[in-house]
């Protein structure tokens, strides 16, 4: 095959593949940007470069705030709590909230996503429960945590 793409004849083989393989990267890039595990990745990035948007963008921050515990959030207004983690997030030191994310292992966890494929499940470190549920867009957002 070697000599197929150094031949004058196989100059137009040698880019037909080459575009071949450069069309399956971006469509395989697209297709795993819609995943669960994209958006754990993406969470965990936020959190260890501490960046509040991308973090806002991966996580609704309203369903989770209404799933935390009351000795979590105080008693405070969910508006409150959202600020006090979205600061927590962009702070460069030592997360409260979101320490254990640090350690959550994005990449070999397994994502259990429902039948309807709506839903989707993760326990990315022991203890540690995620809840993903998929946008109108297509893309995923977490709308669950539930730390140790």
């Amino acid at each position: 095959m070697n000599g197929f793409l150094r031949n004058e004849r196989g100059g137009a083989a040698r880019w037909i593949i080459i575009l071949i393989i450069i069309a399956a990267g971006i469509y395989g890039y697209q297709y795993f940007k819609k995943t669960p595990r994209y958006a754990l990745i993406q969470f965990k990035k936020a959190i260890l470069f501490s960046n509040s948007q991308t973090a806002q963008t991966f996580m609704d921050f309203d369903s989770v705030i209404r799933g935390l515990s009351e000795s979590v959030t105080n008693g405070q207004p969910d508006e409150v709590v959202k600020k006090r983690l979205v600061y927590e997030i962009d702070a460069p030191g030592e997360k409260g909230f979101f320490s254990s994310v640090k350690r959550w292992s994005v990449i070999t966890v397994p994502v259990t996503v429902s039948p309807d494929q709506l839903t989707a499940t993760a326990q990315p470190v022991e203890g540690t429960s995620v809840t993903l549920k998929k946008t109108p867009e297509e893309y995923w957002v977490i709308s669950a945590i539930q730390l140790e």
